[in-house]
């Protein structure tokens, strides 16, 4: 089975009025710190970029060579939009993709590891972490999903499909991945760590 990860890091974070991707945590950006865990599981690494690409891009340099990058010029529209740029570049060359967020500061190698774990054991077409009693990023999904993502528009991310694939989902408990970082006082609260 091959596997591909695309991260979404395209948005703007207007609510914390300064690029999340860039925000640092214990020494790195976030968006490098997302990158590194991912590298740890699969040489095959997407990142959609946005608003700030080039700053972003720059930030990216000690990964030139090891991750892709594709620019969203759909990025004000929503995450659906990232979702759906990033499955047509990888969607023919691998079976699964698993999707992540720039802003889980609290995703590790050993979280994925075991998302991964549970898809290639379980056979099921998506698995996805739970945290505040609802279903969410990181998420892995089977290529028969695929064309489910690339119908993704505007600021619907694939919550918006999930109640179709009731029952045969996957869950793998992560209440970490609940905390990510859209404002400033969830910056204040990252700085606590």
């Amino acid at each position: 089975m091959t596997f591909s990860i695309l991260i979404l890091a395209a948005g703007n974070s207007s609510r914390l009025g300064q690029p999340k991707q860039l925000i640092e945590f214990q020494g790195e950006t976030l968006i490098r710190r997302i990158t590194k865990t991912a590298l740890t599981i699969s040489k095959d690494v997407l990142i959609v970029l946005g608003a700030n690409a080039e700053l972003i891009e720059a930030n990216l340099k000690p990964f030139t060579g090891q991750v892709k990058t594709v620019f969203n010029p759909d990025w004000q529209e929503g995450m659906g939009t990232s979702i759906n740029i990033g499955v047509q570049q990888l969607a023919n060359n691998t079976d699964a993709i698993m999707v992540l967020l720039c802003d889980q500061p609290f995703v590790t190698a050993e979280k994925l590891q075991e998302i991964l774990q549970r898809f290639a054991n379980f056979h099921q077409p998506i698995i996805a972490c739970q945290y505040k009693n609802q279903l969410g990023v990181p998420m892995i999904f089977d290529k028969t999903i695929f064309p489910e993502l690339l119908k993704l528009k505007g600021d619907r991310g694939a919550r918006a499909f999930l109640h179709k694939y009731e029952g045969k989902i996957g869950v793998i408990d992560f209440q970490e991945g609940s905390f990510d970082i859209d404002t400033l006082e969830d910056l204040k609260q990252l700085n606590t760590f």
